[in-house]
């Protein structure tokens, strides 16, 4: 499975593109994730996440949301209950700053962490990449 993990922004349709020809080039289902804080589970969306889910929908692919304070702990619960090969982020100002990606590859050192760039531009997370060499 390729999981690609999406805000709560429009712009997040990007990622779930990628995912999408990830997916198909490597023979794989397409789920997407969205962490939403605990205190909105009474507010089950925004316009941003419902086009998100109909984008997904759109694209054969399943949106989980998941409400939770934690967005690692909550993906990495999903993880550690699902066949993922592949997880796709959108790429932080500073790949090393990122909390998020840190705690997937601590808990998942060998699960590839795939960022996409806001131009389009796939890239292997660098700490994964230097754990292949």
């Amino acid at each position: 499975m390729v999981l690609v993990c999406v805000t709560d922004q429009e712009s997040c349709g990007r990622l779930i593109d990628a995912g999408k020809k990830l997916a198909d080039i490597t023979e794989n289902q397409l789920k997407v994730i969205c962490v939403r804080p605990r205190r909105t589970e009474f507010w089950f969306g925004s316009d941003e996440v419902e086009y998100l889910f109909n984008y997904s929908k759109k694209l054969g692919a399943e949106m989980i949301i998941i409400f939770h304070d934690y967005a690692v702990e909550a993906v990495v619960e999903y993880l550690h209950n699902n066949d993922v090969q592949y997880v796709i982020v959108g790429m932080p100002p500073d790949l090393g700053q990122s909390i998020f990606i840190s705690g997937l590859e601590e808990k998942f050192p060998q699960l590839p962490v795939i960022t996409l760039g806001e131009t389009g531009q796939m890239q292997l997370v660098p700490a994964y990449d230097e754990k292949l060499q």
